[in-house]
């Protein structure tokens, strides 16, 4: 069985992409979607599927396990970075290495996050492009 974290983050699960919300009145851009614009106030915003690809903005790799509510199936070391998804920039895991370089063109994926019983939990995360 699979599930994810929190289906409100994602627009679909297959092809993988995250949910934002557009204000049409500002244009600004946000991830995960609201119900109002956090830029303008303004309330006439809509849906949209964010793109898959972007580039690496800044990231780091944590070595301590952190404190709850984060879980895991048994702490390693991880990357986290924010990734330039273009209109907007998302917090997320850097999976597959340990090392990134700023500007590194990355693609969203989905990766598990923990196990519940026979459930496996995913998240989403980035990965290099190439």
């Amino acid at each position: 069985m699979t599930a994810t974290v929190d289906d409100s983050l994602f627009a679909s699960l297959d092809p993988v992409a995250l949910k934002g919300s557009s204000c049409t009145a500002c244009g600004a851009t946000v991830f995960p979607a609201l119900g109002s614009c956090p830029v303008c106030t303004g309330v006439d915003v809509e849906q949209v599927a964010l793109p898959t690809e972007g580039t690496v903005w800044s990231w780091t790799t944590q070595n301590f396990e952190p404190k709850s509510p984060f879980r895991s199936d048994g702490f390693a070391p991880f990357s986290i970075g924010y990734v330039d998804l273009g209109p907007v920039i998302v917090e997320g895991w850097l999976v597959g290495r340990a090392e990134w370089s700023i500007g590194e063109p990355v693609r969203l994926v989905l990766t598990k996050a923990w196990t519940e019983g026979d459930t496996v939990v995913h998240t989403y995360a980035f990965e290099a492009a190439s």
